[in-house]
């Protein structure tokens, strides 16, 4: 092929730093010595077979709902983040060392949300993170506990931070040194480089100790992050949630409310609010992010990035559902065309379809801390004509309907509208690369699901922000991204995802993990 010489192989453009221009080995020509070159390749390559990464596609289950991933344990030799810049041999990024963030707060407060949405954001980023649970650690301790007996529960004065019993005092002593034990061989047996510790830790001599431990012993960097709640509505809001846990799963109601509120009443008067007299580094998060206070940060940029999510991080009551657009007459890139007769039908659909999913929802919701039965509905599309036109329906309804440029589908260059086949047999090697790592791979003039995760970053963090149902009307490969994201899938798991024009995925959040189900589409 003509056009094959003047296209650089994936190893020339490493060799060549940025890959513009062509700089003779420097083995061979010191003098040409390109110091910006990179001599390794910048991501490793799939341990999967191509085959498998070509071929073999996710699919959702159905009617089942779906859990996200952001609680499985990081592969401490292969990991790459869909949304990581750069990889290190230490596996540490941003020249932040080991941080470990340490929640503050009484019970109610939003500890586990905050940890799991900072654990998902930073994953994301390619930090290898973790959240460490008290509550799990608790359970796994109750000796006492019979699977058996639904009504069983971990006595109160276990779940004091200042326990008054031999019993209680050696229950939490026993939960403490577990989790710090697993928290230490995280930094030292797994090269992780974040840990989130979401426990009560309202006294001083209980934060000494971990700081003590981690800072001076193992050389850790320890942030506390202390969640304040003073107002009564998010406090109630938080213990309707709190009584959904598995704790409380074969307990009334009204009873498993009487016991959280028990909790939060007796550690109270024990709480010893963070100052400046214990010389840490600490960020006060006032009523989930109404107010921040950011208190001797000495450890720069990936810190203050998680602030800045902070800063952007809402108590999400909505939910967010992604579906395909309209199909166009010749439904090729090249061509901005607009919605062709079963496009037209299926958007027709499409809104209809949604519009009673959100009926059903509010009808069956017992629970009105799951869903705001009067949250509003927007709709966001791709700029293209067949995209925002699959919304149209929504907007005769009176529903807005916002074009995003961010949602612009990952732009395939020399390859566009062409098949695997064709793809194949007109650019033979970069075909042959591509299958090696579907997701870095950039085809000439194109984008790569990384470059696409990378540019989409902003709108993640407005995703997070959000307080509303919302709608995403996008190609495929924009869907893949955001899903991702919120699911927690790796590098492999997303060029593979499926999402077909006769289902809307929905996805539903809580403080522990995010749930997906399909809403069927009947045309």
């Amino acid at each position: 092929m003509t056009e094959q010489s003047n296209i650089l192989s994936d190893d020339e453009e490493l060799l060549n730093g940025l890959g513009s221009q062509l700089l003779t080995h420097p083995s061979s020509h010191p003098q040409y010595n390109n110091h910006m070159a990179r001599l390794t390749k910048r991501w490793t390559q799939s341990s999967s077979p191509s085959s498998s990464s070509s071929n073999k596609k996710l699919q959702l289950p159905h009617p089942d709902t779906y859990k996200d991933a952001v609680h499985v344990p990081i592969d401490k030799d292969e990991y790459t983040s869909p949304g990581q810049l750069y990889a290190t041999d230490s596996g540490k990024l941003f020249h932040a060392g080991k941080i470990l963030i340490i929640l503050v707060g009484l019970p109610a407060t939003s500890k586990t949300l905050l940890s799991v949405a900072i654990t998902r954001y930073t994953r994301w980023l390619g930090v290898r993170t973790q959240s460490f649970h008290i509550s799990k650690y608790k359970r796994m301790n109750d000796d006492d506990g019979d699977d058996k007996n639904d009504n069983h529960r971990i006595p109160l004065d276990f779940q004091s931070a200042s326990p008054k019993t031999p019993e209680g005092k050696k229950f939490k002593r026993d939960a403490i040194n577990n989790v710090m034990n697993d928290m230490t061989k995280f930094f030292t047996e797994t090269q992780g480089q974040l840990a989130i510790y979401d426990a009560l830790n309202i006294l001083k001599s209980d934060r000494k100790e971990l700081n003590d431990h981690f800072s001076s012993k193992i050389g850790v960097k320890v942030v506390f992050i202390e969640s304040i709640m003073n107002d009564i509505h998010l406090i109630k809001r938080n213990i309707e949630i709190a009584i959904q846990d598995t704790e409380y799963n074969q307990i009334d109601k009204d009873v498993a409310e009487i016991d959280y509120k028990k909790r939060l009443e007796i550690n109270e008067p024990l709480y010893e609010t963070m100052s400046s007299d214990e010389k840490v580094s600490y960020v006060k998060y006032i009523n989930f992010g109404q107010q921040i206070h950011v208190i001797n940060n000495e450890y720069g940029y990936l810190i203050n990035k998680i602030v800045f999510f902070m800063m952007n991080l809402r108590d999400k009551k909505g939910r967010v559902y992604f579906a395909r657009c309209g199909i166009s007459d010749k439904d090729k890139y090249v061509d901005d065309e607009l919605l062709n007769e079963e496009g037209l039908k299926y958007s027709k659909i499409l809104t209809e379809t949604l519009l009673k999913r959100l009926e059903s929802i509010s009808l069956h919701t017992t629970n009105k801390s799951e869903i705001d039965s009067d949250l509003p509905l927007v709709v966001w599309t791709a700029p293209r004509k067949r995209t925002f036109d699959s919304g149209k329906f929504f907007l005769e309804k009176g529903i807005p309907v916002r074009k995003r440029n961010q949602l612009k589908q990952m732009i395939p260059g020399v390859v566009a509208d062409l098949s695997n086949e064709e793809i194949e047999k007109l650019y033979p090697m970069e075909y042959k690369e591509s299958l090696k790592d579907p997701y870095h791979y950039r085809f000439p003039r194109a984008e790569s699901y990384h470059d696409l995760a990378v540019r989409m970053e902003s709108l993640l963090l407005e995703l997070e922000h959000t307080n509303k149902n919302v709608l995403i009307i996008a190609h495929e490969s924009t869907i893949r991204i955001l899903y991702g994201y919120l699911m927690a899938c790796s590098c492999v798991e997303l060029p593979t995802l499926q999402f077909t024009r006769d289902n809307i995925i929905e996805v539903s959040f809580s403080p522990f993990c995010n749930k997906v189900t399909q809403v069927p589409i009947k045309m």
